[in-house]
């Protein structure tokens, strides 16, 4: 009888009686090593192992020339996906309190926050001296087509895989890693910036600095007090897979 109430209080601790709210420390720390873990770890190799070449940074050229690697991480985050639900149902972690939701808003937030988060970087380019993108000879072939244009010239792959990777990251740091209770968010905020750099630092320091430091807190704020909503930070963040960082590379016209 002792052992079997050992055993009861022991399954009611891994799968609650009530809905599951709040996280608890170790739900966030095996959800980690499920969704990102290896992505953290490969991210890791890659920049210690070319820290003498050019960092790799994400654009259009990129994701036209590597289906492969989008198809490959397609299935791979699908199954990862799958398993970290499947540990949250398990957890009986209540989903109905994610605000996933459509609005006329939507239409609003998705572009001014990937426009904003566009501009910062690059900003962040032109003094960093990468590329001078606010270089006033740029300026007459800036064409809004050019994003319809763009867009045509991804591949349904492409498409796809940025709408799941979308959902996929901001789920975890966005939906998840604020399911805590409030005493504990500043702590938690910390930890989701150190994880959001630390799978990017395949780009360099400066974009994963970017990338887990600035746009991770921008995204944050924006959705805490403001937008409240996980659809646009979905949305926004597939636009920034399928065309890179860049909002003005992605309005201007090239090949002219």
């Amino acid at each position: 009888m002792q052992k079997e109430g050992v055993t009861m209080k022991l399954l009611e601790k891994i799968r609650p009686s009530q809905p599951l709210k709040h996280l608890k420390w170790f739900d966030i720390v095996i959800i980690t090593v499920i969704m990102f873990g290896q992505f953290i770890y490969r991210s890791t190799e890659l920049y210690l192992g070319s820290m003498d070449q050019v960092p790799y940074t994400e654009g259009i050229t990129d994701t036209a020339s590597n289906g492969a690697a989008y198809s490959s991480n397609l299935y791979l985050q699908l199954i990862l996906l799958a398993l970290a639900l499947l540990y949250l149902v398990i957890r009986r972690y209540d989903f109905k309190q994610l605000p996933i939701r459509f609005s006329w808003s939507v239409l609003f937030w998705v572009p001014f926050i990937f426009a904003l988060m566009g501009i910062i970087a690059d900003t962040v380019t032109t003094i960093s001296g990468e590329y001078n993108y606010f270089d006033p000879q740029l300026w007459p072939y800036i064409d809004l087509m050019e994003i319809v244009r763009k867009f045509a010239a991804l591949s349904p792959m492409v498409i796809l895989y940025s709408l799941l990777n979308g959902f996929y990251e901001e789920f975890f740091f966005l939906g998840l890693l604020t399911s805590v209770e409030d005493k504990y968010k500043w702590q938690v905020l910390l930890y989701s910036t150190l994880i959001r750099f630390s799978f990017h630092t395949y780009q360099g320091l400066l974009w994963a600095s970017m990338i887990g430091v600035v746009f991770g807190l921008l995204y944050y704020f924006l959705y805490k007090y403001k937008v409240k909503n996980l659809l646009p930070f979905f949305l926004m963040h597939a636009l920034a897979d399928m065309f890179g960082s860049s909002l003005i590379y992605l309005l201007v016209n090239w090949s002219s």
